[in-house]
């Protein structure tokens, strides 16, 4: 019978499939490196990583960060690849516990896997990513043994059973410009809709940036783009007539590139490189970032969170009327 070991494997399983992993910056189409391995090859590199020097693995440290960069979209899937790699040191430690303390095997190996991701979730600040690895092994091993001596306790599977379900996200819906009018106040979701996407619109144009939307806004009529359209149309659940295509929604985001520089992100945190490397090494950086090869890259997503930026969801006519009217109506 299949315990949660074996559903958190064949969950990765589905979803990496045979394709290449890119634990850079998560996707290998924008990685600065080249060569990627498949899941299997990965898998076992970090499991031989982990049981060697996890503190020293630089594999490792980008796991963690890719684990807390998906925290922050609301993603679980790297979470269950950092526990995919971590429970097969699991499996001899429950079986023996199991046998010689006669508990049940699978309850065991469920508070493992829950103790674990109290652990995750606690070492999010504060905690360098080389130690989160070894923190969370060292607890499930300490909660194993405890149960194997208090059989009689009971351990949920509450926790890790949500873990294994796909989690909702909800993003953030004000845009913060000035303005007389309070977005939190209109009723009419269509109506909101459009002012966030006017303001965003006559905000780049103002920044005059808005020859490069302009060409992304036709990459995507063109069909040539897709970003993350389909996403945001299911998410806004919007029917306005007077746009003229559903299809044509996007995140914000979509603007910008997914990951810059460790000090371009420094300059917009207005702290200097060197600072934003010390807090880098000392597990003190605000959200987490990406390591490629020697240097880092910064989330673009991330950034805009610690900013306090909201992601909203805007379409091209609301953007594109934005723009024309800053611009005094020049095309």
């Amino acid at each position: 019978m299949a315990d949660i070991f074996d559903r958190i494997e064949w969950n990765v399983r589905e979803i990496f499939g045979e394709a290449p992993v890119c634990v850079h910056v998560g996707d290998v189409n924008e990685c600065d490196i080249k060569r990627h391995p498949t899941y299997a090859k990965f898998r076992a590199e970090a499991i031989s990583a982990g049981v060697r020097s996890a503190p020293s693995s630089r594999l490792w440290e980008s796991m963690i960060a890719m684990g807390r960069l998906c925290d922050l979209d609301g993603d679980d899937t790297w979470r269950l690849v950092i526990l995919d790699c971590i429970v097969p040191c699991f499996r001899s430690l429950s079986a023996r516990i199991s046998r010689d303390f006669r508990v049940d095997r699978e309850e065991m190996r469920s508070a493992m896997v829950a103790t674990a991701l109290d652990v995750w979730a606690g070492t999010a600040m504060g905690v360098p990513p080389r130690h989160v690895r070894d923190r969370m092994v060292k607890a499930a091993f300490e909660m194993a043994f405890r149960y194997g001596n208090a059989a009689s306790s009971e351990y949920s599977m509450e926790d890790a059973e949500i873990f294994i379900q796909p989690e909702m996200y909800t993003q953030g819906s004000e845009l913060r410009a000035s303005s007389i009018i309070d977005i939190n106040s209109i009723r009419d979701a269509g109506v909101a809709e459009q002012i966030r996407g006017e303001r965003l619109g006559a905000l780049l144009q103002r920044l005059g940036c808005f020859d490069a939307v302009r060409e992304f806004h036709d990459g995507l009529r063109a069909g040539c783009r897709s970003g993350s359209v389909s996403q945001a149309v299911r998410a806004s659940k919007l029917s306005r007539s007077q746009i003229s295509n559903p299809n044509l929604y996007y995140y914000a985001s979509d603007l910008y590139p997914s990951f810059i520089g460790l000090r371009e992100a420094a300059d917009v945190m207005e702290i200097s490189d060197s600072a934003a490397h010390r807090l880098i090494r000392a597990g003190q950086f605000p959200f987490p970032v990406a390591r490629v090869g020697r240097s880092y890259k910064v989330s673009v997503k991330a950034l805009m969170h610690f900013k306090d930026i909201p992601d909203v969801i805007v379409h091209v006519d609301d953007i594109e009327n934005g723009a024309l009217h800053a611009s005094g109506g020049v095309r």
